[in-house]
């Protein structure tokens, strides 16, 4: 294993004493060497063969013009319509962020969240401010962050006297992706992305009907002065059904306002309580009074405010929290398509290969590691972590020959664990399978205008084989294209 470590030193000017050393990140870049495995690869299928199979699955015109490719373990091209064609390939290019912060990170790293101070505890007082320190992980939670107030408090503390500084420097650039669809920006699934991530960018909104004709309760949660509601939702009668709308107003077609002032309205039906969940913005401010928020309902008092500021170089550790092993976020990202996981591990890539995490390191870090792998990238444009931006573009043969190339790193068997079991699970449940059924694993890929399949089968006599369906067309038939390429999977499955 190679570790590559980078000491990345910020400076915060200091008046007229110059400059004042305030911290400095070590990153470890663990980057397993490839190998092969020992036991040598199954003889890959005739190509002549495989061709003569798929091409009538795929003979509908509306296929003319997709990207098909599939290639043996070794990555021995066994069959390619239009395979190095640039194509807007949605959640399957989830695969190349998994691949990267695999290989670059271990399937055992774990994301630490800190809560640090300049100083020991004095008594139940904390002399100064604290620091919530994040270096994205992507599934950190109002939970976890209440697990911390809570150590703080079972230390002994009871008094904070200082503000609350959060530092999310690890990343850096807008919170939202200015090529995404401004029509997305109103979803949860199109969250911003922060080195501290609190419920993956969102805030629940819970709105409960009182009596017909009365305004609705509307609560959030995490509880935070940070967001303004104004608005009334009425509460509707029984069997009057629900029409409502939470939502901050754009300050021009396509830009959200830039606070957390929410606008809500519409009709509730009487009954239970129904619950959303709605992006918010200043993700690391947010955070900080989410915090902020706690401690004061946990008892524990704050004489400061919030602020956003690099944490000192020396400090304290009051408490720390690690996510999950970095295989089961993969996991989860793939098998539920969690566009935020995808674009917090592209920023991480970032930050561990260029000293900090943006989309463009990020994607730098992408195409390194294609790179390394032995895998062509004809027309690759890489705008995000999620595929959600429709200007992503590419080929079938990359995502085939990468699926391919990690299969024989050491990550493999993580790699093909985060894959979910087409037709079984995830969101590639609803493809009707038969001799592939519990043999094929792949990631799928919907925007509009695409139809997008990824992954490998298992075959009979061949070992593994990688394959990528990809379908740019606004008058293409979804029906048809997956019922071709279960026919398509089920067919290799039989080789």
């Amino acid at each position: 294993m190679l570790c590559v470590t980078v000491v990345r030193l910020l400076f915060a000017a200091h008046g007229a004493q110059g400059s004042q050393l305030v911290r400095a990140a070590t990153i470890r870049v663990s980057r397993p060497l490839l190998v092969r495995r020992a036991a040598p690869l199954p003889p890959h299928p005739d190509p002549a063969l495989v061709t003569s199979l798929l091409e009538p699955i795929f003979s509908d015109p509306i296929l003319a013009e997709a990207g098909l490719v599939v290639v043996a373990e070794d990555g021995t091209t066994l069959f390619a319509r239009n395979a190095s064609t640039g194509l807007a390939p949605a959640s399957t290019l989830k695969l190349i962020v998994a691949s990267t912060s695999l290989n670059l990170l271990g399937p055992q790293h774990r994301f630490e969240t800190e809560i640090v101070a300049e100083s020991k505890p004095q008594g139940d007082t904390v002399d100064g401010p604290i620091w919530l320190v994040g270096s994205g992980d992507p599934l950190f939670s109002r939970d976890d962050l209440s697990e911390g107030v809570g150590a703080l408090y079972h230390r002994g503390i009871r008094h904070i006297a200082g503000d609350v500084v959060v530092d999310g420097s690890d990343f850096r650039g807008p919170e939202l992706n200015p090529n995404w669809d401004p029509d997305d920006l109103q979803y949860g699934y199109a969250a911003g992305s922060s080195a501290v991530s609190l419920d993956q960018g969102t805030i629940e909104f819970d709105v409960t009907p009182t009596t017909p004709g009365s305004p609705a309760q509307v609560q959030i949660f995490p509880t935070n002065r940070d967001v303004r509601i104004s608005g009334t939702i009425t509460t509707a009668s029984s069997g009057a059904g629900t029409l409502l709308h939470i939502y901050r107003e754009p300050d021009e077609p396509g830009h959200l306002k830039p606070d957390n002032s929410f606008d809500v309205d519409g009709y509730v039906e009487y009954g239970a309580t129904q619950k959303y969940w709605q992006p918010v913005a200043h993700l690391v401010r947010y955070a900080g009074f989410a915090l902020l928020s706690s401690l004061i309902a946990r008892g524990i008092a704050v004489d400061g405010s919030v602020r956003v500021d690099t944490a000192p170089l020396t400090s304290q550790t009051l408490w720390a929290h690690y996510s999950q092993p970095l295989g089961d976020i993969v996991h989860d990202m793939l098998v539920n398509s969690n566009n935020h996981t995808a674009e917090q591990l592209l920023r991480i890539v970032g930050a561990q290969t260029s000293h900090v995490g943006t989309v463009a390191t990020g994607a730098a870090a992408e195409r390194a590691e294609l790179e390394r792998l032995g895998v062509p990238a004809p027309n690759l444009r890489i705008l995000d972590g999620s595929g959600l931006s429709p200007g992503d573009r590419v080929a079938a043969l990359t995502l085939a020959r990468l699926i391919a190339a990690e299969l024989q790193t050491p990550v493999a068997d993580a790699f093909l664990r985060g894959l979910p079991r087409v037709g079984m699970e995830g969101t590639v449940w609803y493809h009707q399978l038969h001799d592939a059924l519990g043999k094929a694993r792949a990631k799928s890929g919907h925007i509009e205008n695409v139809n997008a399949l990824a992954g490998t089968v298992q075959t009979l006599h061949h070992g593994r084989v990688a394959f990528a369906f990809i379908v740019n067309d606004p008058e293409c038939d979804a029906d048809a294209v997956t019922i071709a390429q279960d026919q398509a999977l089920d067919a290799l499955a039989r080789l």
